[in-house]
């Protein structure tokens, strides 16, 4: 996956000078693929790439529903303002849903949509402004909001959850090729021997003097050793010591107890 993400990456940057975002250009590549990618031609430094984090607002299934029909309490609204001669608050629940009932009415009466007349509701104004669905249709096309008090409100609503996004800003670098040239890492004796001297023209992978070193297995305990040593401490929490002389070895062990 790693080659055909670097291809792609080569190729976007072939059509632009300017720098573009892993996020929209490759919206479909994950992230292992593209910091792999990234990372392989940066080391080459014909791409010069740095991360961007931020936060993204998703909407709930909830929110998608206000965002595509409006919200409850414009939904309650709209019901009232149907009823020519009032509605029943009971009748309410079975036009716009318990939920929206529930919700919207309380919501109507605060922004003052609706008035009550005994046991009728009745439209308190002409026209209304369904605030909660354009801010969530702001959020569904941007994934955020211009003001940050209104995503920490929605988010207290449960209508969006926020989510961490990583991107990355790319652009040309120095030694930048609209095609990935294979990098030989070793100067074979076929490379020198050949006529045409292809150890002149090869593209040979610079050598890093940093990287770690392969991790050496290291020993282990023998058996009997792991056995002694099971008995020395059994003995030192039974409250015995080890006697400091000068016949202390590997086979002689001198222990005792103060009494």
């Amino acid at each position: 996956m790693a080659p055909e993400v670097t291809s792609q990456i080569l190729e976007a940057l072939d059509q632009t000078n300017a720098s573009i975002l892993s996020a929209d250009a490759f919206p479909s590549v994950d992230f292992t693929a593209m910091k792999s990618a990234l990372d392989r031609l940066g080391s080459r430094s014909m791409i010069i790439y740095r991360q961007l984090d931020r936060e993204e607002a998703t909407l709930t299934p909830e929110a998608e529903g206000i965002a595509a029909e409006g919200s409850h309490e414009a939904k309650v609204f709209e019901a009232v303002r149907q009823a020519v001669d009032g509605l029943k608050i009971a009748d309410l629940p079975g036009i716009v849903g318990k939920e929206s009932a529930k919700v919207g009415q309380g919501k109507a009466f605060k922004e003052g949509w609706i008035k009550k007349d005994k046991d009728l509701l009745r439209p308190a104004t002409d026209n209304i402004q369904d605030t909660s669905r354009e801010q969530l249709q702001i959020i569904q096309q941007t994934r955020t909001h211009p003001e940050p008090k209104v995503l920490t409100d929605l988010r207290k609503r449960k209508l969006i959850t926020m989510q961490k996004v990583i991107s990355f800003e790319i652009k040309k670098g120095p030694n930048y090729a609209a095609e990935l040239v294979k990098e030989e890492t070793d100067l074979t004796a076929d490379m020198i021997a050949t006529q045409r001297g292809a150890w002149k023209t090869v593209k040979l992978k610079a050598y890093n003097f940093k990287a770690m070193g392969a991790t050496t297995p290291s020993g282990a305990l023998h058996p009997l050793n792991k056995v002694r040593h099971e008995f020395r401490q059994i003995f030192f929490e039974m409250g015995f010591e080890e006697m400091p002389t000068n016949k202390y070895n590997t086979q002689l062990h001198h222990l005792h107890i103060h009494r």
